[in-house]
């Protein structure tokens, strides 16, 4: 949109900014956390609630259980523990004191994002606080809305556009002994995009406390308990499950022999059938006249290859 006046981008910057160093300077806790300021709970729910949506024009095609998005089940508290957890910087010299949580640092990076964004005019909709209300939980302070940084202000299709902007950015740092250290900051992007599609679908809610050390957890196995599994049928882990359970094969392939375990689409005209033994190719079930082969057979460049 190209309305934005050069004040507007200016005051956009300055605010943009200043919650940033207010998240890392005086964290305002959430409901539920002492630890973590508003800012970037934010940030983090609206990239669930980008990339995981709600889609409640599936309720009828698809049933109930496809309408709740990544913010129905907290997806994005869960994503700013995850990434502590997981991802932290260590100052040298410092020890364990030294270790920074990335979840802020994250959060300051699609803040630029989407700063550039809206700086080139890229943006589709107008960011409005509008935006920060859907993501606000009842025990969230009145004002919590006033933490959003400016990728929260984005709509869902712009903030997904201000993460693809990160593939245009590199970022260097300096330790301090002056070594420089380089990223792209894409990364970041297909790490935020990617950690919510995976978590998502992952057994992660069946658990009351998440993320605790896997040896302290324990799974209920249920699955109308978990999100991803109600939407995808999975039935919950059990003994065997990747274990090998036959072999695909038809009746006009030489694959697939024995015992069927099953059998699948019975009505085609060649069904397809998981079966006991792996059978074995047949001599010319493939026509290799034409194949060639890559390095020469003969001459000197054939006895270098070899």
């Amino acid at each position: 949109m190209g309305d934005a006046s050069p004040w507007t981008r200016i005051l956009r910057e300055a605010g943009s900014v200043w919650r940033t160093i207010q998240s890392v300077l005086e964290p305002r806790p959430t409901s539920d956390t002492d630890d973590t300021d508003l800012h970037t709970v934010l940030t983090f729910r609206s990239v669930a609630d980008a990339v995981v949506p709600r889609t409640p024009d599936l309720a009828d095609e698809l049933g109930a259980e496809h309408v709740p998005g990544g913010p129905d089940v907290g997806l994005g508290d869960c994503l700013v523990g995850y990434v502590n957890g997981l991802f932290q910087f260590g100052l040298p010299g410092l020890g364990a004191r030294g270790n920074l949580p990335l979840a802020a640092p994250v959060a300051g990076t699609l803040d630029a994002a989407a700063l550039e964004l809206l700086e080139r005019d890229g943006n589709v909709d107008e960011p409005g606080r509008e935006h920060v209300h859907d993501l606000l939980d009842p025990g969230d302070p009145g004002s919590a809305a006033d933490d959003a940084g400016t990728f929260a202000t984005l709509s869902r299709e712009d903030r997904l556009r201000a993460i693809d902007l990160l593939e245009e950015f590199e970022v260097e740092l300096r330790s301090l002994d002056g070594e420089p250290f380089e990223f792209d900051a894409g990364v970041v992007g297909q790490l935020v995009v990617g950690f919510t599609e995976m978590i998502y679908y992952s057994e992660w809610d069946g658990y009351e406390a998440f993320p605790e050390p896997p040896g302290d957890l324990v799974h209920p196995n249920d699955p109308s308990a978990v999100q991803g599994w109600r939407q995808t049928g999975y039935p919950g882990f059990s003994p065997g499950y990747a274990a090998l359970r036959g072999y695909l094969g038809t009746d006009d392939g030489p694959l697939g022999a024995g015992e069927p375990w099953t059998t699948v689409d019975g009505d085609a005209a060649s069904p397809v059938r998981l079966s006991r033994e792996s059978g074995q190719f047949r001599e010319n079930d493939y026509d290799t006249s034409d194949y060639e082969e890559p390095f020469p057979e003969e001459g000197p460049l054939a006895a270098e290859v070899v």
